[in-house]
């Protein structure tokens, strides 16, 4: 449940090939991921979890309270299971209330009667008035398929100092769009059918071995001859921009000399220019480890003319 906004490319840190290309390697080369074991934020966000959720309940007015699911939940009938940080049963209907830092999110009101899913979050992110989705409410909706309940909460602690509730009813129409996502991940998990990469990092993740059989593919056959002509061109953009940039800056450095600040006008715009000293404390001499060999796709496509 926690890979599905990366599955609905609704993830600022992982794409859909991330996750197949980690599942894949997993089923076929029995590699699994390094073992990640945290940092300072995710260690205070568990040990912080059962103080958040602690307050969802007292502000709900839950019973029935479980703060350590150990076991997985499993979807009858789909292929994804979900991890809960907290359950709870409420009673009658919940509506904003901004001054107990409550807000119902796509319903005026929310009938919590009954058991719902409680989700912890933590962030250093500034208070705001609807969680993005990778922070919450998509985990929450298959959370809620998974369990069979029909509401639950994203209960967010801002910076420390701030905690939100979250509260959703399940939504058919983003509980399809998961079921359907879910149904074409396992087809594509099957077929090891890449997701169209979303950028050319996403590209190297999809394809990151050369089949060393294979022949060239002629572009000129697929009527993609042009997108060599893009590129070339682009490169060609960026070198005469690069030089543009360097010849500008060495003239504008000769002119401002030791001075820190200049400014300058463009049309009808006023420019400040800065130039000043960045400080940098001593560091600790460090030995790199030892990294054994290994073998990874080259990131930029080499182009050569051809004579």
């Amino acid at each position: 449940a926690s890979k599905v906004p990366a599955l609905l490319g609704m993830s600022p840190y992982s794409s859909p090939n991330d996750i197949l290309k980690e599942v894949v390697d997993i089923i076929h080369n029995d590699t699994r991921p390094a073992f990640w074991g945290g940092n300072e934020a995710t260690r205070w966000g568990d040990r912080l979890e059962p103080v958040v959720l602690g307050e969802v309940a007292k502000r709900l007015s839950l019973t029935d309270v479980v703060l350590d699911h150990d076991i997985a939940v499993f979807h009858p009938t789909l292929e994804m299971a979900c991890s809960l940080d907290g359950s709870g049963v409420g009673a009658g209907q919940v509506k904003t209330s901004v001054e107990n830092l409550i807000y119902t999110m796509n319903a005026p009101e929310i009938d919590i009667t009954g058991p719902g899913v409680l989700e912890a979050k933590v962030t250093s992110a500034m208070p705001e008035d609807m969680p993005p989705p990778q922070r919450g409410p998509l985990q929450l909706q298959a959370q809620m398929m998974c369990t069979g309940y029909t509401w639950g909460v994203v209960a967010t602690l801002y910076r420390g100092i701030e905690l939100r509730l979250f509260v959703y009813q399940e939504d058919d129409a983003i509980q399809k769009r998961i079921a359907d996502a879910v149904d074409d991940f396992e087809r594509r998990k099957r077929d090891i059918d890449w997701y169209p990469p979303l950028t050319s990092e996403d590209a190297n993740t999809a394809w990151g071995n050369v089949d060393d059989a294979a022949p060239p593919i002629d572009l000129d056959d697929l009527g993609a001859s042009m997108l060599i002509a893009d590129l070339v061109q682009a490169k060609t953009d960026k070198t005469d921009a690069e030089d543009r940039i360097e010849a500008a800056e060495v003239s504008i450095k000769e002119i401002m000399g030791n001075h820190e600040a200049a400014e300058g006008t463009v049309g009808n715009t006023l420019y400040s220019v800065k130039w000043p000293m960045r400080h940098f404390k001593d560091k600790p001499e460090r030995l790199t480890p030892a990294k054994p060999a290994y073998s990874t796709r080259q990131k930029t496509l080499t182009i050569k003319e051809r004579l």
